[in-house]
């Protein structure tokens, strides 16, 4: 009898879940991943009602459907069948997508002092865009191979806009080129951290500094 009256109730949250979605439009800067947090959902929620893809830009204006939670949840986890509590859940959800945000830089910490080595991609010797495949891998998104293919998707990021995971790409050729052949990970305070070719290991380095402020090509976010 238990088990028909759980079952029956799982049915109904799932029911009420979706059948309540609302609607958020998109806005400049936003990612799945704050969305997410905002309704206290899972950021893998938000991607299958909207069938969102891993890497797909999301285009300023766009209507996605929030499959509305956080109401329906904290109602049923009031109820004496379960004997759950309402901050329990609401703060796994948060917690657990905000964590998965905040890895990606302190992941590029632990990799500091590798050595780097032309085409290789972890997980003791990198090149700059081995780094940055390896370490979105270790997330479960993944990357192109290149920097420059990395370059190419994602949701481009001004500068200003910069936050901890977003990747940050430079032309570092001697006769300056403006094609993209450098990836790095931001890790903020206007650092991030690399595999640089010149220092033969991986590396913190402030956007800061003459050579790679004036290299600058552009950052990318992948939500």
């Amino acid at each position: 009898m238990k088990k028909t009256i759980l079952f029956t109730a799982s049915l109904m949250l799932t029911s009420t879940i979706f059948a309540n979605a609302e609607s958020y439009k998109i806005r400049k800067g936003d990612t799945l991943t704050e969305i997410a947090n905002k309704y206290h959902i899972k950021t893998s929620e938000l991607r299958r009602a909207n069938n969102i893809s891993l890497g797909e830009k999301l285009d300023i204006g766009r209507k996605i459907t929030i499959p509305e939670g956080r109401n329906s949840r904290q109602g049923f986890a009031s109820s004496a069948a379960l004997n759950v509590s309402t901050a329990s859940i609401k703060t796994n959800n948060f917690i657990s997508e905000s964590l998965k945000s905040a890895a990606l830089p302190f992941n590029a910490q632990k990799q500091l002092g590798h050595r780097y080595v032309w085409g290789a991609t972890g997980p003791n010797t990198f090149d700059c865009s081995g780094l940055t495949s390896y370490l979105y891998k270790s997330q479960g998104i993944s990357l192109p191979r290149r920097a420059i293919e990395q370059f190419q998707k994602g949701i481009k990021i001004a500068r200003a806009e910069l936050q901890k995971g977003d990747l940050i790409f430079f032309d570092t050729s001697r006769n300056k080129s403006k094609g993209v052949n450098h990836v790095g990970i931001y890790i903020g305070d206007n650092k991030f951290i690399h595999a640089s070719s010149a220092k033969h290991r991986v590396v913190i380095t402030s956007l800061e500094h003459p050579f790679y402020s004036a290299r600058f090509m552009g950052a990318r976010r992948y939500a």
